[in-house]
């Protein structure tokens, strides 16, 4: 098994798009009931993966990685410079294929985004993930990440003056 690690380039824009809406199908999937026009999501959220991929070079605080596995691209992170006074770095997006899962790839992309972290100066480094991906939570746990903060979500429905308007 072939493992590289490099920087996104411009041919890699069509598999990052597809990993990134296969990682918000992800997400998304465990709270289908709150996105009843997910199809217009998906199409939203295409559009802004694709500018932000175009946009990735114009920044130095900014870096995609994607590994390929003997040559296939299997998963990218994502990860940004978030606030250099404060030293603190975030990694944004992390998505590795199923087939890829539990073969230390993802440790190796998570051990790159560190190491460009650590060459930026930066001390600290912050994620989120979803209450429910247990999987992932204890990834980041082995990894040396604490938990230390609880997001909440209130979904707020339209209004009975919208849905009788529709």
């Amino acid at each position: 098994m072939n493992i590289e690690i490099r920087k996104i380039k411009k041919l890699d824009k069509e598999a990052f798009v597809e990993f990134s809406l296969a990682l918000t199908k992800f997400n998304k999937s465990q709270h289908d009931k709150h996105y009843p026009d997910f199809p217009k999501l998906l199409k939203v959220r295409k559009r802004r993966v694709e500018e932000a991929f175009d946009k990735i070079d114009q920044s130095p605080h900014k870096l995609i990685l994607m590994a390929f596995k003997d040559g296939q691209p299997v998963g990218y992170i994502r990860f940004f410079i978030y606030d250099r006074k404060l030293s603190q770095g975030c990694l944004d997006e992390f998505f590795l294929k199923k087939e890829a899962r539990g073969r230390g790839i993802g440790k190796k992309l998570l051990n790159a985004a560190t190491q460009w972290m650590r060459e930026q100066n930066i001390a600290r480094m912050i994620t989120s993930v979803y209450s429910w991906n247990t999987p992932t939570r204890e990834f980041y746990e082995r990894e040396g990440f604490l938990e230390y903060a609880l997001a909440y979500e209130k979904v707020i429905p339209p209004s009975e003056t919208k849905l009788m308007k529709k």
